[in-house]
């Protein structure tokens, strides 16, 4: 949104934001199979592992951690994603594809956002939070 109030096309902002998303994501995952760096961060590594150890191999692992990574929330993004690929095990290209689809997931979701001005994201939003103070509602009962 911040590109488009500042006059850049949004098909442009877009484009920009995937970009500057990914760049940093492989040397991320590159240098998290580094020793040095794994034992800086073995504390909330373990932590995490013990976490994952429900967390379903193959297809469902990929697409679990494209839509982990395409919800557009804080904490979910491509950054977390790389932490989550690494510590799922996922080859490079996987995690990193996986990654690549959440992150342009997100993009969409907030491009369209953006597209559809105030009141279509009040709209949007007040749905979402319906839709989610619903499913709660029907899960108590």
């Amino acid at each position: 949104p911040v590109g488009v109030l500042m006059g850049v096309p949004l098909a442009k902002t877009f484009f920009l934001c995937v970009l500057g998303n990914m760049l940093p994501i492989v040397p991320l995952l590159v240098a998290l199979r580094a020793p040095i760096v794994q034992r800086l961060l073995e504390a909330p590594l373990k932590k995490a592992r013990t976490k994952s150890s429900q967390v379903l191999d193959g297809d469902r692992r990929w697409t679990a951690l494209a839509a982990f990574v395409g919800v557009p929330f804080p904490g979910t993004g491509a950054w977390t994603g790389a932490m989550i690929a690494f510590v799922l095990g996922m080859p490079l290209a996987e995690g990193l594809s996986a990654i690549f689809a959440g992150v342009v997931m997100a993009g969409l979701i907030v491009a369209a956002l953006t597209a559809a001005g105030k009141v279509g994201a009040a709209i949007v939003v007040a749905a979402i939070i319906a839709v989610f103070v619903g499913s709660r509602f029907a899960s108590s009962k």
